[in-house]
C-alpha cells in the first residue's frame, strides 16, 4: 500500500492491488480537522479514482457532532460523484463516535455503505460481496 497522507488522526493508503482506498482513523480530533481530513480524502479519491473506500473507524474517539448533517448531505454524495460505489466501514468502539457513525449513514443513498465490527469481515465484503444494486449510485 502506498501511503498518500498521514497525520496523528488518520492515514490514507491506497490499495494499488484492490483499487480502493484504506483509511485508519484514530484519535480524539477536532470539528475543524475532522473536515479538513474528510476534504483530503475526497482529494485523493479524485487523485486515484478509487471506486471503493475501506474505512477503518476503529479507533476513533471522537463523534462528529455538527458535521454528522454535512458529511451526509453534502460530502457522500460527493464521495459517490467521484466514482466511489462502496465503503466498509468499520465501526467505532467509542460509543458517540458510533452513533454518529448511524446518523450519518440513516441519511445516505449514495454510496453503497455498509458497516462491521470487525475489519477482517469489511475487507471481505469490499473485496468479495459488495453487489451495488442502485443503478443511481
Amino acid at each position: 500500500m502506498e501511503t498518500l497522507f498521514e497525520s496523528p488522526h488518520l492515514i490514507i493508503n491506497y490499495d494499488a492491488a484492490n483499487g480502493w482506498l484504506h483509511l485508519l482513523w484514530q484519535g480524539h480530533h477536532e470539528e475543524v480537522d475532522s473536515k479538513a481530513y474528510y476534504l483530503e480524502i475526497l482529494e485523493k479519491i479524485r487523485l486515484t479514482r478509487a471506486t471503493r473506500v475501506f474505512n477503518d473507524a476503529t479507533l476513533d474517539e471522537d463523534g462528529w457532532g455538527e458535521l454528522t448533517r454535512w458529511i451526509a448531505q453534502d460530502l457522500m454524495h460527493q464521495v459517490a460523484e467521484a466514482g466511489v460505489v462502496a465503503v466498509a466501514w468499520v465501526l467505532p468502539e467509542n460509543l458517540q463516535a458510533r452513533a454518529d457513525v448511524h446518523k450519518v449513514l440513516a441519511q445516505v443513498n449514495c454510496p453503497l455503505i455498509d458497516t462491521f465490527v470487525d475489519a477482517e469481515a469489511a475487507y471481505n465484503w469490499l473485496k468479495n460481496g459488495a453487489i451495488i444494486t442502485n443503478p443511481d449510485c
